[in-house]
């Protein structure tokens, strides 16, 4: 019997969210500079060799950048980045929201705290006009910092108490 067309995306849905996580990250990264485009670079249609990984909360400017930030942003046992809240254009290529996203789990009740509050203020930072940052941009900014913060704050409910 052969597994349905669902059965088959239903097992690779982890794949999936990575995937689409990746893209939303190149997405807020872009630059509309000319040349290749950050969706190539991710895929591998470029030459391009990995960049070194800048500084977390410098910004990055090609998805390889990006995820290497990411990933030291992640690995940093100390977590010092936690809960200090950035300007915020810094928010918009994703890296602080995908970083609390993945690490959501594995925070002290302490850390989330301070990460729920960092979202509550970058979600005020982001309710008017930002310089260098488009209203499309500063959309798609807020919906993913609010839903990084929902996240954020079931799972203090669910393991600390108040």
């Amino acid at each position: 019997m052969q597994p349905c067309g669902f059965c088959t995306v239903r097992a690779s849905l982890p794949t999936i969210c990575i995937f689409g996580g990746l893209l939303v990250l190149a997405g807020c990264a872009g630059t509309g500079a000319p040349g290749p485009s950050l969706l190539d670079n991710l895929l591998g249609n470029s030459t391009s060799v990995a960049a070194p990984a800048p500084e977390p909360d410098k910004g990055c400017g090609t998805p390889a950048e990006c995820r290497s930030a990411l990933k030291t942003m992640i690995d940093d046992p100390k977590r010092g980045w936690v809960g200090q809240p950035q300007p915020p254009e810094t928010y918009a290529n994703g890296m602080r929201l995908f970083a609390y996203r993945a690490l959501r789990k594995r925070l002290n009740c302490s850390e989330l705290s301070l990460a729920v509050d960092e979202m509550r203020a970058a979600s005020k930072a982001l309710s008017g006009p930002v310089a260098g940052m488009s209203p499309d941009q500063i959309s798609r900014t807020r919906a993913l910092n609010s839903q990084v913060e929902s996240e954020l704050v079931k799972e203090r409910t669910r393991r600390c108490r108040a």
